[in-house]
């Protein structure tokens, strides 16, 4: 099966802005870089759908299966792996281990915990909802059907939180992380099942409309800051976030940029290895976050993308099954 390069380029750009957005860069480059995790569920929307496409439907259940050994099951290992290392840091060191037993607990529940590992459990969700999303995408085919749903997501998506600002406790965390937070980026996963199907037209109209109303909702509400609508994540977090992933889906999407991207070397890699490296990654930026103090953006650059692409590399040659065993039990 041919691999569209485009799905392979803006994982990769993806997961690299996520990284980079843990190396605390100046604000104007966090803000700007925001529309990373939307863009990582637009492609994951794209990608569902040209899988469906071309591979015969699997049953519902067999799905579910696969997308829990290859999402859940890696951060559980990551968890165990960190809090495994961390114990046996803090010991040696005779430090104090930094995590309270309930936030060891949450973290496997993907929900705060230690932090990062919540989007993975929006990732699991939208695996979750896939088939639903790519139905409803085939019953909406014209542009004022499209406009229609994405109208009542986003008055939906304001309902929703509301509903978790006023909520609190346990009741509070479990609505706004399994469904409030979720839902948004199950929007932008349909949008990316359009998107794939669409002409270059039909998405630069698209992106047009999410770039209309980002600018609406920014003059309107005096030029928030885009990250302060992120948990959960507002329409006017939504339309920024989709209105850069279609951009860039579009630009790829020229025949002279694709063809450019195609001679690239590394590009498969970086998309195929993109979850290993966003695990590795994370143990030199939790230990720069738990006991180095004050260090410059720059330096955690310098130190965990190296880190991170080193081990990606080593796992990868040495134990590539170690964050994927559903190919380990395949392989056996």
């Amino acid at each position: 099966m041919k691999r569209d390069i485009r799905i392979d380029a803006l994982r990769g750009l993806a997961i690299l802005l996520i990284m980079l957005a843990h190396t605390r860069p100046p604000q104007w480059l966090y803000e700007l870089r925001d529309f990373d995790v939307v863009l990582m569920t637009f492609i994951l929307g794209a990608s569902y759908c040209l899988s469906r496409e071309r591979k015969k439907t699997k049953p519902y259940l067999l799905y579910l299966k696969e997308r829990f050994m290859r999402l859940v099951i890696p951060a559980w290992t990551f968890l165990s792996l960190f809090f495994l290392l961390l114990f046996i840091f803090v010991i040696t060191t005779k430090q104090t281990f930094p995590f309270s037993f309930k936030s060891v607990l949450t973290s496997y529940s993907l929900t705060w915990g230690i932090g990062y590992i919540w989007i993975i459990r929006v990732f699991f969700i939208i695996a979750i909802l896939s088939p639903l999303l790519y139905w409803l995408a085939n019953k909406a085919v014209s542009p004022s059907e499209k406009l229609s749903i994405i109208g009542i997501c986003l008055l939906l998506q304001a309902g929703l939180d509301v509903l978790s600002a006023n909520l609190t406790g346990i009741s509070h965390t479990i609505f706004e992380q399994y469904i409030a937070i979720s839902f948004a980026y199950a929007l932008a996963a349909l949008i990316g099942i359009w998107a794939v199907r669409q002409s270059k037209k039909e998405n630069l109209i698209l992106f047009s409309f999410f770039l209309a109303l980002f600018f609406i909702l920014a003059i309107y509400q005096n030029l928030p800051s885009i990250e302060g609508n992120k948990y959960p994540p507002t329409a006017y977090f939504i339309s920024y976030g989709l209105a850069g992933s279609l951009l860039l889906f579009w630009l790829t999407s020229i025949r002279v940029i694709e063809q450019f991207l195609q001679k690239i070397p590394g590009i498969y890699w970086l998309s195929q290895h993109s979850l290993e490296l966003y695990y590795w990654h994370l143990f030199p930026i939790m230990y720069l976050n738990l006991f180095v103090e004050n260090d410059p953006w720059y330096l955690r650059f310098l130190i965990a993308f190296p880190i991170a692409f080193i081990l990606t590399i080593l796992q990868s040659q040495f134990i590539p099954h170690f964050f994927n065993p559903k190919k380990a039990l395949k392989s056996n």
